[in-house]
């Protein structure tokens, strides 16, 4: 390492080095800012970040004040530089693709041929075999492809603020290129090495756009996630505000969406105080398709109020409303009537979980399986029903898929016979106190408090006929 540097060269290369660090920085917080935002698949910033970072690093590396400090290793800084001038087309012409999705394949296509040109470049450079020709190869092929992207991005489309602004930017460093290239081929005299000042130039352009793209969906993330509460506290205001009042029976319910709105939904019907109907409902997928659908159940229910006591009626009456207006998604569902004064209660279901009764006198749990089609998805349906008597003691649990189909981090499922067991063994439970530790348990199976994600919508109804 030389001793000391002359200081016409230090302060002729002051410039460039300063600017280095910046370019180098700047392209690296991008890349860091680009790390939260890689599940949204917008790559503008990173491919902006690592154009920004190698153009930096070439910056740092290429001035004589480097090649003081380097002493011996000036080789090592003289392939770092052929390295990134082979490659740095290559993330550019990725960032203008997403800017510009209008051209993004001929763009790769374009982007495709600069990275094998560029392979060539480096591969003589770096053998010494052919250098000057490559050289002369890598100046024609930036000849031709620059002016060529630059119709691109031009004509015909008419373009917002940020087009024009990499407009600008790139037709500025374009003159740049153009100029430095026909300088190193040898068609003109000049200076070939303030190349830099047109891409510092265009860098702030791409840096302004690639900021205001960020900010721009940032704003719109927060307006959906606005809409999304706004939606949430709709879709809970559907839900029944409290439990049904029932002389004899205790009701617990519980409704853990995975999302903001879910496609789960539970209600009851009362009839003359003496017998409770207890819906729950299952629409396919998550989400505000699932929500919507799910508003629709909760307004056909209503409608079936006068049949109550009749589970199979019910849901034959739900199809006829759901039928040809959820679009494609069905709804799963099972409708249970309690009739406290003739102990006893019927059950219909529509592809849905059996309803699991615990009979306290013979001390099990008994599955109740009385299944049809899924409502929504063929018209006229019919559905049967399933009694059973229903005495002081007993517990009556309606839930949804995402209780079974709940999995552990093995991928095992938790599971119809886990639930009964479950069932059989806290029995003895108040009802809330029931709900709460069934969701507990389901919490610790799936490891949801490490892997912090809920596989589905989870929801439980659950009625004692009280002793």
């Amino acid at each position: 390492m030389n001793a000391t540097i002359p200081q016409q060269v230090l302060r002729g290369d002051l410039l460039q080095l300063a600017l280095g660090v910046i370019v180098l920085a700047t392209g690296l917080a991008a890349c860091f800012l680009f790390i939260p935002r890689a599940r949204r698949r917008d790559y503008t910033l990173l491919f902006f970040g690592l154009a920004a970072v190698l153009y930096g690093i070439r910056l740092l590396v290429t001035p004589q004040t480097s090649r003081f400090v380097a002493g011996s290793s000036k080789t090592v800084l003289a392939y770092i530089d052929v390295i990134i001038t082979g490659v740095i087309t290559v993330p550019l012409g990725l960032f203008f693709a997403e800017i510009v999705p209008r051209w993004k394949r001929l763009v790769y296509v374009i982007v495709a041929l600069q990275l094998a040109e560029g392979i060539f470049y480096i591969a003589s450079q770096l053998s010494d075999r052919a250098a000057e020709l490559s050289t002369r190869i890598n100046g024609i092929t930036v000849l031709v492809t620059i002016p060529f992207l630059i119709l691109l991005f031009i004509t015909p489309e008419k373009g917002d603020r940020n087009l024009w602004v990499v407009r600008i930017g790139f037709v500025v460093f374009t003159g740049f290129v153009i100029y430095t290239n026909l300088v190193t081929i040898k068609l003109i005299a000049g200076n070939p090495g303030i190349e830099y000042l047109g891409f510092v130039f265009l860098l702030c352009c791409l840096g302004y756009v690639a900021a205001s793209q960020a900010l721009h969906k940032e704003e719109k993330l927060t307006a959906i996630n606005r809409e999304l509460e706004i939606a949430r506290q709709i879709q809970s205001g559907l839900l029944p505000g409290q439990n049904a009042a029932i002389p004899g029976l205790q009701i617990a319910t519980k409704y853990v969406p995975v999302s903001s709105v879910a496609g789960d939904f539970y209600d009851f019907l009362q009839t003359d105080g003496k017998g409770l109907g207890v819906l729950i409902a299952d629409v396919t997928g998550h989400g505000v398709p699932a929500a919507l659908s799910a508003s629709m159940v909760k307004i056909a229910i209503r409608s079936q109020a006068d049949r109550a006591h009749r589970p199979a009626e019910v849901l034959a009456g739900l199809n006829s409303v759901l039928y040809g207006n959820v679009h494609g998604q069905f709804v799963t569902a099972g409708y249970v009537y309690l009739d406290v004064e003739k102990r006893m209660l019927s059950y219909s279901g529509a592809g849905h979980p059996p309803l699991l009764l615990w009979r306290a006198r013979e001390k099990r749990v008994v599955s109740i399986e009385e299944n049809g089609l899924f409502l929504g998805a063929f018209p006229g349906c019919e559905y049967t029903v399933a009694t059973s008597a229903f005495h002081p003691g007993d517990r009556v649990l309606l839930y949804t898929d995402g209780i079974l189909e709940a999995p552990n981090p093995q991928g095992e499922e938790f599971g119809a016979e886990r639930l009964k067991d479950f069932a059989a063994t806290h029995c003895k439970l108040p009802t809330n106190e029931f709900c709460d530790l069934l969701l507990a348990t389901i919490e610790k199976w799936s490891s949801r408090s490490a892997a912090g994600e809920q596989h589905d919508d989870l929801t439980l109804v659950a009625v004692d006929y009280a002793l």
